[in-house]
């Protein structure tokens, strides 16, 4: 099985060869990874190594960011992110759970130049503490150097749900659908489109929804991101 992103890779390897080497921003598609060389260190140079982190609480140790041969198409790895999540009994949902992010290195990357960021994706549950049926997976694009209104800057993202399985499954979301989440106190200076135009950072992030007092596992496998 071929997958599209590999195809159109190819043929820009090709355009490459055949007629000399040309600026990847101004290309139909960027892949920003396809893990294949099973390090965390992204395809595109413009992005730094990957890295794994806890949320809610931010010190929870069982985190781990891992590889796999699993992987849609057959490809070498895929990048594994593998969280157990414990929302302590207090009386109040916490939002614990983990993300997978990446950070611009070489500057803002301007993402309204593609209309879709694609990926291959699967999310199961760990035994023998099961994620609930509730828990909610995003992709978040950071814009650090955008401000609000104020003109304050902020840890400023943009973000949209993904739908997602325990079985590998290909994903492209419009950019465009791409939106602030609500808790976000002040809105972005210039909306969406400005923080599009200045995305610094690619997250991965699973919000467990776990009920108060409760654990549980989630793993989250993802490869192939690019941009379309």
């Amino acid at each position: 099985m071929v997958k599209r992103g590999a195809l159109r890779a190819g043929v820009l390897l090709a355009a490459c060869a055949l007629g000399g080497c040309f600026d990847a921003s101004t290309a139909s598609l960027l892949v920003i990874d396809n893990f294949d060389s099973g390090d965390l260190q992204p395809s595109d140079d413009g992005f730094g190594m990957w890295g794994c982190y806890a949320i809610n609480p931010k010190e929870n140790p069982n985190v781990s960011c891992s590889f796999s041969k699993d992987s849609e198409d057959g490809s070498a790895s895929s990048i594994v992110l593998d969280v157990t999540v414990t929302d302590v009994l207090d009386g109040l949902q916490q939002h614990g759970g983990a993300a997978m992010k990446t950070a611009a290195v070489k500057g803002p990357v301007d993402f309204t130049r593609h209309g879709r960021i694609a990926f291959d994706q699967k999310l199961e549950s760990g035994s023998p503490n099961s994620l609930p049926a509730a828990a909610l997976l995003y992709v978040e694009l950071g814009c650090s150097t955008a401000t609000d209104e104020s003109g304050t800057l902020h840890d400023l993202y943009v973000s949209q749900g993904v739908a997602y399985t325990s079985v590998w499954h290909y994903k492209a979301l419009t950019l465009d659908n791409f939106g602030p989440p609500p808790w976000l106190a002040e809105p972005i200076q210039g909306g969406t489109t400005a923080c599009l135009q200045h995305v610094d950072a690619v997250r991965f992030s699973i919000d467990a929804q776990l009920p108060d007092g409760t654990v549980g596992e989630g793993i989250l496998h993802i490869d192939n991101v690019v941009l379309e």
